[in-house]
């Protein structure tokens, strides 16, 4: 089915959006960031369960507080279930990124938007947000359809050249419906990849709720990686976590060659004094090496 299309409704911290380069300069060994053709960037993927106290039960707010100065280290960062506008300004504010974009755009049927936001010390080139057209269950089955759910794609400056951002919290639950809905939510996803992304190269963050493991799963990551030429930076340094649902992809163009250096579970960084867990997720990271032709 064809993507439903929503206008983007962004939080820009920056003054610059179209063709802009601030923030690349980090890699410039010049002066010029135009001649920063080589370097790294580090990249975040992190489901933060932004879901009010009501439902976590805990101080969802008093855990926004504490992750949002640790995330301020990497480069790129895609967040999911940041669904209060509140805590989404907590989040920013900490961090303290030069551009930051939250999909809050919530469909009239929903009780949420997509809980989906990216931060970037990157100039933002152009940004489309994307709701899915299918999910399964509201009081059942994962309840996904209380979130507007759906997928970030931003276009960020680098090099002299671009990289394509996705965001995405696909379906959860495990029956034959949800089953269903996510396949539709990757065909979607490919659509995009191979579509607005046709020749870019592109990195991906995300909670994808698919497991290797799981033979349900499995046909659909090798779909999605298969159909948009993408790589799990996990199984491009051989780490110890293979089937993750937290995941990081990418792929290569003809301008911009990436290649990953490390890929990390950053659990214990992201613990309160008392050790325990900041959200019910881990932070996945991976360090990508860029060089731009």
């Amino acid at each position: 089915m064809t993507p439903t299309m929503a206008p983007m409704k962004a939080m820009l911290t920056t003054s610059c959006l179209l063709l802009c380069s601030c923030g690349a300069e980090k890699f410039n060994e010049t002066g010029s960031p135009e001649a920063a053709r080589t370097g790294e960037l580090s990249v975040l993927t992190y489901n933060v369960h932004g879901l009010p106290p009501e439902i976590t039960g805990d101080d969802t707010a008093g855990r926004m507080e504490q992750i949002a100065p640790r995330l301020s280290s990497w480069d790129l960062i895609g967040l999911q279930e940041n669904f209060d506008d509140d805590n989404n300004a907590r989040l920013i504010d900490g961090a303290g990124h030069a551009s930051t974009l939250w999909f809050d755009e919530q469909l009239p049927d929903r009780f949420y938007g997509s809980g989906l936001s990216v931060l970037s010390q990157l100039g933002i080139i152009d940004a489309q947000n994307t709701h899915y057209s299918a999910c399964h269950g509201y009081a059942d089955s994962s309840s996904d359809c209380l979130a507007s759910k759906g997928f970030q794609a931003v276009r960020v400056a680098v090099g002299g050249a671009s990289i394509d951002l996705y965001n995405t919290h696909l379906e959860a639950g495990g029956g034959d419906e949800d089953n269903a809905a996510r396949q539709t939510q990757v065909e979607e996803l490919i659509a995009s990849l191979n579509g607005w992304s046709a020749g870019h190269a592109v990195i991906f963050t995300g909670d994808f709720n698919l497991r290797e493991t799981d033979p349900d799963d499995l046909p659909l990551i090798e779909q999605l990686l298969g159909e948009a030429q993408l790589t799990r930076s996990c199984a491009a340094v051989t780490c110890d976590e293979p089937s993750h649902i937290d995941k990081i992809l990418f792929r290569s163009s003809e301008s911009v060659t990436l290649s990953v250096l490390s890929w990390s579970n950053l659990a214990p960084d992201f613990e309160d004094n008392q050790g325990v867990a900041l959200s019910d997720h881990p932070p996945i990271s991976a360090n990508f090496s860029f060089a731009t032709h």
